[in-house]
């Protein structure tokens, strides 16, 4: 029986990616295949999945900064993370590994964000997108015209505003 982080006969290596070591794991052979992780998860997290892709994939996965081996972002000096950064992360890796032709991105929760990023800012590297288990609202309600919210909104804050209750808090 498997268990979670074993080896599946791989390669393991760490990218300095804007000066983060991340650690990635290639695997298999042929079209090749980036799985990317929701919030929280880490390579291994796709341990399962992996053995039904390699007889047919080379299979890329990453552990994004902070996450399974890779190292923490520094806090200071960086900005909040992206759709956009997050999606040239993915091509940094790639082209870290010197994998060059369009690639299959999946993204598992979060990382369908990133893929989807991917996907539309380097169509040109992508041959293909899957997403797993992406975030949807259940029921979704429509929201009201722009137009109404502004006025609804600034009729509330004028009622705030006339009974002093910015001055009470």
């Amino acid at each position: 029986m498997s268990t979670p982080g074993a080896e599946t006969g791989g390669r393991a290596r760490f990218l300095r990616i804007d000066g983060v070591p991340l650690h990635v794991r290639t695997e298999g052979s042929g079209p090749v295949c980036l799985l990317s992780g929701g919030l929280g998860s880490s390579w291994f997290d796709w341990d399962l999945v992996v053995p039904f892709l390699t007889p047919y994939r080379t299979v890329v996965r990453f552990d994004r900064p902070g996450y399974g081996l890779s190292a923490a972002e520094p806090a200071a000096g960086r900005p909040s993370p992206t759709a956009a950064g997050e999606a040239g992360r993915i091509r940094a890796v790639l082209d870290g590994l010197g994998l060059r032709e369009p690639c299959t991105v999946v993204g598992h929760s979060l990382a369908g964000f990133h893929v989807e990023a991917f996907a539309r800012l380097h169509p040109e590297r992508t041959a293909g997108l899957v997403l797993v288990d992406g975030s949807v609202e259940a029921a979704a309600r429509p929201y009201p015209a722009p137009g109404a919210r502004d006025l609804a909104a600034r009729a509330v804050a004028g009622v705030a505003t006339a009974l002093a209750v910015p001055y009470l808090l």
